[in-house]
């Protein structure tokens, strides 16, 4: 049982961490789409219109129904068009999350009714930042740098709850912490 409580305690601390330093803007995960499956969704949508014009030109019966024509082809256009920008993000995010792109991509698009995509966003890991010290690169869950062994978590050392880099006393224990905790 303590091993479950331990991975919900981890699993707290990091989406915790997360909603503190992650900022992200959606014009700013708009641009992690490939500029190239931007093109497929437009050129998927005009290919969409075009053959809803053959479409109507070849129909012996038109009786004025080019709206509608076109509105279906439209819809199915920007349907199939969207979806192909939705899995190209998961996999552009997934890569720059360090998950394995492929696989989540994968999950994304066979699980029924997009219960894989939101699997997907419930479980993606934080975005990987630079150590205050040295600058390499580690993820949320580290608690040292594996470069410079930077404390990236500092605790109190009373009470072991994780404090704040600038905290004088600890919000758990009231414990001064020493200067640079």
């Amino acid at each position: 049982m303590t091993e479950e409580k331990q991975k919900i305690t981890e699993g707290v601390r990091v989406i915790r961490w997360r909603m503190a330093h992650e900022e992200l803007r959606f014009r700013d995960e708009l641009r992690n789409i490939p500029r190239w499956l931007i093109s497929v969704a437009v050129a998927l949508f005009v290919i969409g219109q075009v053959v809803a014009q053959i479409v109507y030109r070849y129909t012996p019966h038109r009786q004025e129904r080019l709206i509608e024509i076109m509105g279906v082809a439209a819809g199915m256009a920007l349907f199939l068009g969207l979806l192909l920008l939705f899995f190209g993000y998961i996999y552009r995010d997934a890569k720059r999350r360090g998950m394995n792109a492929p696989l989540w991509t994968l999950l994304a698009i066979f699980v029924p009714y997009l219960i894989g995509a939101i699997i997907y966003f419930l479980m993606r890991e934080p975005l990987p930042y630079n150590c205050p010290q040295c600058g390499a690169t580690v993820t949320a869950r580290f608690n040292f740098c594996p470069s410079c062994k930077y404390n990236l978590r500092p605790a109190c050392p009373q009470c072991k709850h994780e404090v704040g880099a600038q905290d004088k006393y600890c919000a758990y224990c009231a414990y001064e912490l020493p200067s640079g905790a």
